[in-house]
């Protein structure tokens, strides 16, 4: 047999036998882990999890902001009222 022969080890029907299922079982394994591997990407690109990552590293920001702002606003005019009602004292 020729040094590249990957089946030189098959002297009987037996052998054949053998590789043929360890074949058959190696393509099953490969199949099952294609299909994993699909299903993470199903996963990944899934599109309620793109608009909810979207949301979460660009409106988050935007609405925190706009949180500050609102309480920023807030906190003045309590200020505001509070000088008020302590000038009338």
């Amino acid at each position: 047999m020729t040094k590249n022969n990957k089946y030189g080890h098959i002297r009987s029907f037996k052998d054949f036998e053998n590789e043929k299922i360890l074949l058959h079982y190696q393509i099953k394994l490969a199949e099952k882990k294609l299909e994993i591997k699909q299903l993470e990407l199903k996963e990944y690109i899934n599109p309620i999890r793109f608009f909810t990552s979207m949301f979460n590293e660009i409106y988050r920001p935007a609405f925190d902001l706009l949180r500050s702002v609102i309480m920023h606003f807030v906190e003045k005019h309590k200020e505001k009222i509070n000088e008020e009602e302590n000038k009338g004292k």
